[in-house]
Order: structure tokens, then sequence, then C-alpha cells
């Protein structure tokens, strides 16, 4: 189950990026889908998590989708749409993004992430206007001995200009 609640918390930092010139602000929905090899491939369906960790899940305006993978809202504030980089990590995290570069319309980074959980990672996004980006982002991490690598496909839309759940931090 620890493998389950690792794959969601990355998918989790990663809802939130827009960059300047290529978002909106205003309420953002991102579906998620997981993949990958060793025990993520195997992963559970994320709708038969336990109740506490639904409900934790859900207080962060995620919703757990039949068959795998999980829609997140979230409320880009002006600040962030201006901002020139997204925040991929929530404050306090364990996993540092470099190598940012943002070409034309798409947007690559490099991901590590050091602690409980060791590992690497690469993302890339591709903004196709204002109101909707899709990505990938591949991630291998070692926790207590076991390395898993995993796969993550988003697809990001804009719904409207009013913010009905939180900012993202």
């Amino acid at each position: 189950m620890r493998v389950l609640v690792i794959g969601a918390a990355c998918a989790v930092l990663l809802a939130p990026a827009a960059l300047a010139g290529h978002g909106k602000v205003g309420t953002w929905q991102v579906t998620t889908k997981m993949g990958g090899s060793n025990a993520m491939a195997a992963m559970p369906d994320m709708s038969k998590m336990p109740p506490a960790v639904q409900a934790q899940m859900k207080a962060r305006g995620v919703q757990m989708n039949p068959g795998g993978g999980m829609t997140t809202k979230f409320c880009m504030t002006e600040e962030q749409v201006k901002n020139d980089k997204p925040q991929l990590t929530r404050p306090n995290s364990p996993c540092k993004v470099t190598n940012m570069v943002m070409k034309g319309n798409t947007f690559s980074a490099d991901m590590v992430c050091t602690g409980e959980m060791n590992g690497k990672g690469h993302i890339d996004m591709t903004f196709d206007s204002a109101e909707h980006y899709s990505g990938h982002q591949t991630m291998t991490m070692t926790r207590e001995g076991q390395t898993m690598t995993h796969e993550m496909f988003m697809d990001a839309k804009w719904l409207s200009p009013t913010c009905t759940v939180p900012a993202a931090h």
C-alpha cells in the first residue's frame, strides 16, 4: 500500500503547473494516469485505497478514478500564472527540480528526491493553449531497498475563471 500512496503523492505534486502565457487564472482540472514497471505496474485500483487515505486525498481536491489514476482540481492565481517557472513540488518537499527548460510551448525538467525515498525523474509538458496542457513524467525511486519505476501521464484543462477550490501551493 505504501507504493500506492507514493505514486499518488507524486501525482499531486505535479498537478499545479502553468507558465507565463501558458495558463489562465481560475479553476483547473488535471487527470493523471499511472503506469510503469516493478511494483508500480501492478498498482491496484486507487479507488480501493483505505478510507482514511481516500479522505485525506479528497480533502486535498483529489478524486480517485475507477481503474486507477486520479483527477485533481486546483485554483491558479494571477501570481502563479505570471510566474515564469512552474511549481512542481510543495514547500519542504524532499524533491528538487533542476534543468528547467521552456522552449516555445514545451517545458521539461529533471527531479531528484532524497530522504525516505531516493530517486530521480524527468517531466515533459506541452501547452496546446492557455486552457490546456498535457505531460509525461518518469520516476525511478528506491525505498527500503526496493526500486520502483513509474510513469505518469497528465492532461489538464481550464474549467472556469472562478476559483471553486483552494489555490495551489
